[in-house]
């Protein structure tokens, strides 16, 4: 196996609330993780924390080689090394499509303006939006901005991606475009840890599940595992509440 992530004891307190509680979670390269869990169980938290957008309180975090919670933190670098799609799309509204996928890659990465516009014109293509690149965000749709958003992401060739409930502000129709290319970039051997409440997509997608409630992890296991036959009676009475309803 090829350790692509390490996550060893963390904890993350803001004040006197504990989002995170001694979290610790290894991530191969090419594996796909899925996060379970209510609101306010420390999933985004932790996925923040992954991107350097909140500082962890104790324990370390590894992507590949670097130890991005020591001493001299480079956040910069972090977040080059992390996508992160957010439930919200976060576009420049007063950028096109294309601007506002090829702007990172040319601003933070110095590629050349007409390679930056290449590689996103070819994610355009990958994310099922060829053809959108001189619009604006404000004329797609939910799920074609998402979509972008995961372009976006792309382009500056990550590590590991992010997802922190992708899908959750978006109609089934829209749903359904997102996880489709979700699943290709899975298929695609892209490392990816996924926060949210679409089963289905775990079942098809996820190499591990893994189940949190009240900032710890409670438990960890295959998708088999967890949704057929899980060992903790928190993690069934989760499930039992999801899948009903």
């Amino acid at each position: 196996m090829n350790p692509w992530l390490i996550i060893k004891n963390v904890s993350k307190s803001f004040g006197d609330t504990v989002a995170l509680k001694n979290i610790s979670l290894t991530v191969n390269k090419g594996e796909v993780i899925f996060i379970i869990g209510s609101s306010g169980a420390g999933k985004s938290t932790l996925l923040r924390c992954i991107n350097g957008l909140e500082m962890v309180s104790e324990g370390d975090i590894w992507i590949g080689h670097d130890h991005i919670t020591g001493s001299n933190i480079n956040l910069r670098k972090i977040r080059e090394e992390t996508g992160m799609v957010f439930q919200s799309f976060n576009l420049f509204p007063h950028l096109t499509v294309l601007e506002n996928i090829s702007i990172a890659p040319n601003k933070v990465r110095k590629i050349e303006k007409k390679e930056a516009n290449k590689i996103s014109l070819e994610l355009l293509r990958r994310v099922g939006l060829s053809g959108r690149e001189s619009s604006y965000p404000n004329q797609l749709s939910g799920g074609q901005q998402q979509r972008v958003a995961i372009a976006r992401s792309l382009a500056m060739n990550p590590k590991v991606m992010l997802f922190d409930e992708p899908t959750s502000a978006l109609d089934p129709e829209m749903t359904r475009e997102v996880l489709d290319v979700m699943k290709s970039l899975a298929e695609d051997g892209m490392t990816m840890i996924v926060a949210s409440h679409e089963m289905g997509f775990a079942r098809a997608a996820a190499k591990k599940v893994v189940y949190m409630d009240n900032a710890e992890i409670i438990e960890t296991g295959t998708p088999e595992d967890i949704f057929s036959n899980p060992a903790h009676p928190r993690t069934k009475e989760f499930l039992d509440k999801i899948l009903q309803a």
